[in-house]
């Protein structure tokens, strides 16, 4: 009888061993079906997504290849091209000199010259060799001796880059010398005179 208890006792743990394992294959099952469904709609949702910004990156390349400019078929007969050259527009005048504005003093309105008509220093000396007005460099005072008085007795200048002129102010001839390594044209030298007396005629 007692051996008859033991075998089922035995039976009973079995069962109940058996029942637990059961009960852990199902909760497993059902969690693994859940992940896996997760998984699948994750799956789903980047491949959207992924679509999605494919279209919206193809749609906005069309849309920036639509704005390229088309490559003429032909070019232009070569009569067409010089007219259009022709008909461009002339490049702009040089700017005109504010004395009220561009000289607030002798230096500053002598350097704004040199800046206007693209020259690399400009003095203007009396014809004995003083100094009146300076851009500022540094061999003015030597300049102006030197020059002014090539200008009177009309000797050659023959260093490269240095021209001379005449400047009235208040019927006193004075002398013009500027430096210039640049584009500046003989016919803005009327201007340039201009400009200058009107700096002589704020300052001095």
């Amino acid at each position: 009888m007692d051996f008859i208890g033991y075998d089922t006792f035995l039976l009973l743990v079995l069962l109940i061993l058996v029942g637990i394992v059961l009960f852990l294959s199902l909760v497993t099952t059902i969690y693994v079906t859940r992940f896996s469904k997760r998984i699948a709609d994750l799956e789903k949702t980047v491949e959207g997504f992924v679509e999605h910004s494919s279209s919206h990156a193809l749609s906005k390349s069309v849309a920036e290849a639509g704005t390229v400019t088309p490559i003429p078929a032909a070019t232009a007969p070569a009569k067409e091209v010089v007219q259009e050259v022709a008909a461009s527009p002339r490049p702009a005048e040089r700017k005109k000199f504010d004395v009220g504005t561009d000289a607030p003093d002798i230096p500053s309105g002598m350097k704004n010259l040199c800046t206007l008509y693209d020259l690399d220093s400009l003095t203007v000396s009396s014809p004995d060799g003083l100094v009146i007005a300076s851009s500022g460099h540094p061999s003015a005072i030597t300049e102006a001796a030197q020059f002014s008085y090539a200008f009177l007795t009309g000797a050659p200048i023959t260093e490269e880059g240095v021209h001379v002129f005449p400047v009235d102010f208040h019927a006193h001839p004075l002398v013009g010398i500027y430096r210039s390594s640049g584009s500046f044209q003989d016919s803005s030298l009327d201007s340039l005179k201009k400009d200058l007396e009107k700096i002589l005629e704020k300052w001095i």
